[in-house]
């Protein structure tokens, strides 16, 4: 819009899209179980998140995060899950045969290739902006807008029957870096069908296709985290089996992006989960998530070594 391209680090954009489509949960092979190991009552399912190539042109498309595209098997018990990815993955972030250990607040990508783990916390795309503003870039949010609606009828997911709901969130960026600036528009359209399992999880995965409601964010982005929280509150307990996204980032005439998103819950079933699919494998080091190199980590994994409190007699 105003002559130059200002590029966002392509790990904050990536983590997005982490966060916003890894939709539930999974299990992998290869972890060195504790004896104490024991079954939970929990549940099983396949998850396909697939996305459109990008439509558009300018710079608005050249700053877009890739669409990732995987399918993963996943288990959730005790307040746990674990995702594996079986197919695809997201750039820089997860690949065929990584898997995800996640809970209600937090989340680790495990990579038994390296025998490393990276924790991804809550609030890091939070940091990660902040680094941004350190080096000169000030960002700033306005125009929010958040609605959901109920829509009629109901199809069948993963042979439950579901509720269909329409999310639509909007709101423009304006990037200042003193002799460059750029104000970028975004609209974005989610539908959710959703229906309450017994055992599934409502986790933080979820949070940026507002859907659980989980601690808003602390910086910029705290207001339309709250919007979207207080909207998906219509949605109750229930977890979102199917989803579809349709955004559009848009920079000025001529520099317009569109992309689309879906997942797609499959198989889902209830089953004993090995407790010890739940925990990090033995000897694994902790990395550093792309695009932070060089920030302080302390031990994060701590927990994740632990076996998880038992919720179920």
């Amino acid at each position: 819009m105003f002559g130059h391209t200002i590029r966002i680090p392509r790990a904050a954009v990536v983590l997005g899209a982490l966060v916003s489509l890894v939709a539930l949960g999974a299990p992998a092979a290869g972890a060195q179980f504790p004896q104490r190991a024991r079954p939970l009552s929990g549940v099983a399912y396949t998850i396909h998140v697939g996305g459109a190539p990008h439509a558009g042109s300018g710079m608005a498309a050249a700053m877009a995060s890739p669409s990732p595209t995987y399918t993963a098997s996943a288990i959730f018990a005790a307040g746990r899950g674990r995702l594996d990815i079986l197919e695809g993955g997201v750039e820089s972030l997860f690949a065929k045969g990584d898997y995800v250990l996640f809970d209600s607040t937090d989340l680790v990508i495990v990579h038994p290739a390296t025998r490393e783990f990276v924790p991804l916390p809550r609030d890091a795309a939070d940091k990660q902006l902040t680094q941004i503003e350190a080096m000169g870039l000030k960002l700033t949010i306005a125009d929010v807008k958040v609605t959901i609606d109920s829509v009629p009828g109901s199809d069948t997911v993963a042979g439950r029957a579901t509720r269909h709901f329409r999310m639509t969130t909007a709101f423009t960026m304006a990037i200042d870096a003193g002799a460059m600036q750029q104000r970028l528009a975004t609209e974005s359209t989610t539908d959710y069908w959703v229906a309450s399992i017994p055992g599934m999880p409502g986790n933080p995965l979820l949070q940026a296709n507002g859907f659980a409601s989980t601690p808003v964010s602390t910086g910029m982005f705290k207001e339309l985290s709250s919007r979207v929280d207080s909207a998906a509150a219509r949605m109750g307990s229930a977890v979102a089996l199917k989803t579809a996204t349709f955004s559009r980032l848009i920079q000025g005439p001529g520099s317009i992006v569109q992309m689309q998103q879906t997942s797609e819950v499959s198989g889902l079933k209830q089953r004993d989960v090995d407790e010890s699919m739940l925990i990090l494998p033995a000897g694994y080091k902790q990395g550093v998530l792309p695009g932070t190199e060089g920030a302080p980590i302390g031990d994060t994994g701590a927990k994740w070594r632990t076996l998880p409190a038992r919720r179920f007699p």
